[in-house]
């Protein structure tokens, strides 16, 4: 991660290209150390508000977070109350999401009985805790959200037909994120799925990750029944490239297959009432709309 001190202030800028940065002024640095496992930093800005850096790559900022939080959780969890009924609450797992943000979102919802986030660092928990309560804005302190200090892959993989709904919220597929990427970790989160289970992850910049989102989706389609999977579009100014993807696919059910009716949505959205910045019913389908030159990418 680069700050730089300028003649105009400080300055920070991304380190996830090579070949091209995002930038933007720090008003103040809130917090920086080097965990057991990366570079941990929040600062401060006068137009995103406070972002979370880890490894010198943007990971959510105030101003714009909610588009992707609020997409992920609610449009799949909609998803999975739309398939089959829920007798006894649904049983979440965020893989990653150490900064509480999905956690927080998914426990807007009433039917979720239990969440898990299984996050190697709980460093980034506790300086979320300390300096940017705002996003997890309480979710940690939840009676049904339980938080997991492992390695996801090995916690995964001892996991059988458990959850009904996994997010895997995890940074770019660099470094110790490696793993969390793959057929043999989407494979692994299959397994642990229950019937008519939903999977969702991030796909990368659909323009400056191409060969990411084409892999991602590789490993989705391999796994899943190919009619049960779906790839939907973000637009954040925080992700470098603008347009940012995410994927997701739900095991074997004999309910019905593909995405639910409009209506049967927001019916579930009204009844739910939930306190949202970014997501509704119908950005909701208007995100599964990828362009012509993606589309049977």
């Amino acid at each position: 991660m680069a700050l730089i001190e300028t003649n105009d202030g400080l300055w920070f800028h991304e380190d996830l290209y090579p070949e091209i940065s995002c930038g933007f002024r720090v008003s103040a640095v809130l917090h920086r150390e080097r965990s057991a496992f990366q570079d941990i930093v929040i600062i401060d800005t006068p137009v995103l508000g406070k972002v979370l850096v880890l490894d010198g790559i943007v990971q959510c900022a105030q101003k714009d977070e909610a588009i992707y939080h609020e997409m992920l959780a609610h449009a799949r969890m909609f998803l999975r109350l739309t398939l089959a009924p829920v007798a006894t609450g649904l049983e979440v797992l965020v893989v990653g999401g150490g900064d509480g943000s999905m956690a927080r979102e998914c426990l807007k919802h009433t039917r979720v009985a239990r969440i898990t986030v299984v996050d190697i660092d709980p460093g980034v928990c506790a300086a979320m805790l300390a300096h940017f309560p705002e996003l997890p804005a309480g979710a940690y302190a939840d009676p049904r959200l339980t938080a997991v200090d492992a390695d996801a892959v090995g916690f995964v993989r001892e996991q059988r037909n458990r959850f009904d709904l996994i997010i895997a919220d995890t940074p770019d597929p660099v470094g110790a994120a490696l793993p969390l990427f793959g057929r043999e970790f989407v494979a692994d989160c299959h397994a642990v799925l229950k019937a008519g289970g939903v999977f969702v992850r991030h796909g990368g910049s659909l323009l400056l990750q191409t060969d990411e989102f084409v892999r991602t989706r590789g490993d989705v389609l391999a796994t899943f029944v190919p009619e049960r999977t779906r790839a939907g579009l973000l637009a954040t100014c925080t992700y470098l490239g603008g347009w940012f993807t995410w994927l997701s696919a739900v095991k074997n059910t004999p309910c019905q297959e593909g995405e639910p009716a409009l209506r049967d949505v927001q019916a579930r959205f009204e009844q739910a009432a939930l306190d949202v910045r970014w997501y509704s019913p119908e950005m909701q389908f208007a995100s599964l709309v990828l362009p012509p030159l993606y589309a049977n990418t």
